[in-house]
């Protein structure tokens, strides 16, 4: 039993101590992306296409609450006054006028008896007040809807101002948005053609399809064009002598 284990002690210190595995390389954690700046439009389809949707609120903007929509471009808020819609006009449902109905119902949608973030720029002859609707987007969370854009880009309304110098913050904007609705033929434009000759005046910011408008009796000098360009220009119809 004794030699026994003397030549077992031989043997033990006689083979070699296993080596342990070595650990894996650590990896280098990866640097993560420098932090982008939010943009101030989200990802929505179109390539690029302006859209009438926002990541923030206008710094100026404020919170009212909604009582009822009067039509496509008017609403009164709980403290009773009214708000005209600035930079489109949408058609009269007086004179049940195409589309009429659906721009109002597209107002209503949105606004009727909720809150809203107005960025309000004076008031009218009228003494409403003249304002661009914010809303929380429905379709884009945490993003916000400009209505006054949104019924634009719809095709329910057209772009408006009452002279060159009274353009919107987003008049620019607006413009593209109502070109992307006429070529898409959606709304207003579903049966839009391009082949009417209209005038416009020089500083004017209406175009006329009647030569012999009132409003241009007393005009030397006309331009004529087709009625798209006037449009790209950001000219609205004549509401005397022009019906789209």
């Amino acid at each position: 039993m004794g030699c026994g284990s003397s030549k077992e002690a031989v043997q033990q210190q006689q083979e070699p101590t296993p080596t342990p595995p070595r650990p894996p390389p650590s990896k280098k954690p990866s640097t993560p992306p420098p932090p982008t700046q939010p943009s101030t439009t989200p990802t929505v389809p179109g390539g690029g296409a302006p859209t009438a949707i926002y990541k923030y609120l206008p710094k100026n903007a404020e919170k009212f609450s909604v009582r009822n929509v009067y039509d496509g471009d008017t609403l009164t808020l709980v403290d009773e006054r009214r708000v005209r819609l600035l930079g489109i006009d949408t058609p009269e449902l007086a004179e049940k006028q195409p589309y009429a109905q659906e721009a109002k119902d597209y107002t209503k949608l949105h606004c009727y008896q909720r809150s809203v973030w107005l960025v309000i720029d004076g008031e009218d002859h009228y003494g409403r007040v003249l304002a661009h609707v914010f809303v929380p987007s429905d379709e884009h969370k945490g993003f916000y809807l400009c209505i006054n854009e949104g019924l634009v880009e719809k095709g329910f309304a057209y772009t408006y101002i009452p002279s060159k110098d009274k353009q919107t913050f987003n008049w620019d904007k607006l413009i593209k948005l109502q070109t992307q609705a006429r070529k898409a033929k959606r709304g207003l434009w579903s049966n839009f053609k391009d082949n009417v000759t209209v005038h416009v005046t020089l500083n004017g910011a209406a175009y006329h399809q009647d030569k012999g408008c009132q409003h241009l009796q007393k005009v030397k000098h006309l331009k004529e064009m087709k009625v798209s360009a006037a449009m790209d220009q950001g000219l609205h119809p004549c509401r005397t002598c022009t019906t789209g």
